[in-house]
């Protein structure tokens, strides 16, 4: 349907739902609901949802009815040299997914507590309100997607005040995968921030009643403070509990400013800083591959996610996540004199490699601008 002042012309998708109300009642149902969510698509039916989609009903249905074969599942290597376990959605389910998030999650309310997975969020922004405090309390949420149920997802997202019944329950299964948020999904981060909206609305201003600082990064949670925060993991455990989220004890860690503090990857002891072994590490892989190569440095750092049967095989991926990485230190520390020499020098590099790869300069601009949003 589209929507211009007060006259709403109807689509095919439609019939069945003016066929119900008739065409005045239609028309005036719409109206309402776009005078509260203007930005919001209003979808009463399934057949509705599926012209959202530009697929049959039919299809829609296929796809429900059997969404535990829309995902595939796949494992991301992590640094440590173990294997994250995702669910990837198939093409056609993510054609459906990508409207959900741009035009319905985008919509939705989100905490001001949550860091992640919105526009603006960054893990500086997650670290900065914890700069100079006293004591500082850590916590992480088990499994923290695959905790969030089917019925959260329907209740927090998808409820009836955005959408119907029917479509809810749709949309929910579309996002779920056992009853559960799939890591893997477009659509789990956004939801995952949703669902725990109430969760860290009532603990940030629990909090700041007690001037506790609170924020929360996908399943990193955070408080700092200059008074003891027992109190606080006994309170925030309890809760948890209650909404069917169990902590990590072994995430679990009470640190002073006697210690090195560190939220998200960043030091927040005095100022916000890159961690000494980050930069350190990072010195070194810049060092091997300005002297030895692309090739050496993804070796000899054993670099598995760059690595394929012990040898380098993404190596102009690989020299824009070096020059990312450098352009993250950067972002923190952007007076640092030899990050500063040593991005001009990988520039230089990383030219000249391209050029003789075959690949344009553009490539590398692009890749290293998303480098650097995903930091």
């Amino acid at each position: 349907m589209k929507i211009e002042g007060s006259c709403v012309t109807f689509e095919p998708c439609d019939a069945a739902f003016v066929k119900k109300f008739g065409p005045l009642e239609a028309a005036n149902m719409v109206l309402d609901y776009h005078s509260v969510h203007p930005n919001m698509p209003f979808l009463y039916d399934a057949e509705q949802l599926a012209g959202f989609f530009d697929i049959s009903c039919g299809e829609l249905n296929h796809i429900v009815n059997h969404i535990q074969k829309e995902y595939k599942k796949a494992f991301l290597p992590k640094k440590d040299g173990t294997y994250r376990s995702l669910y990837i959605p198939s093409i056609r389910l993510q054609f459906c997914l990508g409207p959900i998030k741009d035009k319905i999650l985008s919509q939705l309310p989100v905490s001001k507590f949550a860091t992640a997975y919105q526009k603006g969020s960054s893990t500086r922004k997650n670290a900065e309100p914890h700069i100079g405090k006293k004591n500082l309390l850590k916590l992480d949420i088990t499994d923290f997607f695959g905790s969030i149920s089917f019925e959260q997802v329907l209740c927090a997202a998808f409820n009836t005040r955005y959408v119907s019944k029917q479509v809810g329950f749709l949309l929910t299964s579309l996002c779920c995968k056992n009853d559960a948020l799939p890591q893997g999904s477009p659509t789990s981060p956004a939801l995952s921030n949703i669902v725990m909206r109430r969760f860290d609305d009532q603990i940030g201003r629990w909090c700041n009643q007690r001037q506790i600082t609170y924020t929360r990064y996908c399943d990193d949670m955070t408080f700092s403070s200059d008074r003891p925060l027992y109190g606080v993991y006994q309170k925030v455990k309890k809760i948890l509990f209650e909404m069917g989220f169990e902590l990590n004890e072994a995430k679990t860690h009470f640190i002073s400013n006697a210690d090195r503090q560190t939220v998200t990857g960043l030091v927040v002891n005095e100022k916000l800083s890159i961690p000494s072994s980050y930069k350190r590490n990072l010195r070194q892989e810049i060092y091997y591959t300005l002297k030895f190569g692309i090739e050496d440095s993804i070796v000899h750092g054993n670099r598995l996610n760059f690595l394929e049967d012990g040898q380098p095989i993404r190596c102009p991926t690989y020299m824009t996540h070096l020059i990312g990485s450098v352009q993250y230190v950067l972002q923190i520390e952007p007076e640092n004199r030899w990050f500063l020499n040593a991005k001009q020098k990988l520039l230089d590099y990383a030219r000249a490699y391209f050029r003789a790869e075959g690949l344009g300069e553009e490539y590398y601009l692009h890749r290293s601008r998303l480098r650097e949003k995903d930091e």
